[in-house]
C-alpha cells in the first residue's frame, strides 16, 4: 500500500495510511535526533516523501483523477486545503474507472446472505 503508485485507495485505507506514515516518522525522527543528532534525519525524507506520495496518487486514482492534480499542492494555501477537502473527504469513482476496480467492491462476495 505505501511504495506502488498503482491501482485505487479508498478514504479509510488513506487515513489510517496517513496515520501510520507520519507516526512513524515522528517516531523516527526523535530516535534519530536523540541518539544521532539532528542532521540524521535527514535519512528519513525521502522514503517519508514516497511514501505519501504513493498514498495521495492512488486516492487521486480512486477519483478518477491524474497524478498531475497534485501540483494543486504548489497554490499557497487554497491548493493544499483544497487536496485534503478533496482526498480525505470526497467520495471516490463508483465502480471501476481507468486505474482499477473499486476498492470497496474487491472481495465482496454476493452469494453470501446475511440472516438476522
Amino acid at each position: 500500500m505505501l511504495f506502488t503508485f498503482k491501482s485505487r485507495l479508498a478514504r479509510a485505507p488513506f487515513w489510517w495510511g496517513c496515520i501510520a506514515c507520519w507516526t512513524g516518522f515522528a517516531v523516527l525522527f526523535v530516535f534519530l535526533a536523540a541518539s544521532l543528532g539532528r542532521a540524521s534525519t535527514w535519512i528519513l525524507y525521502p522514503p517519508f516523501a514516497w511514501m505519501l506520495a504513493s498514498l495521495l496518487v492512488k486516492r487521486l486514482h480512486d477519483r478518477g483523477s491524474s497524478a498531475w492534480q497534485l501540483l494543486w499542492v504548489i497554490v499557497p494555501v487554497l491548493g493544499p486545503l483544497w487536496l485534503v477537502w478533496v482526498l480525505g473527504f470526497g467520495k471516490g469513482t463508483a465502480g471501476d474507472n481507468q486505474y482499477g476496480a473499486d476498492p470497496l467492491l474487491v472481495n465482496v462476495d454476493y452469494l453470501k446472505v446475511d440472516t438476522p
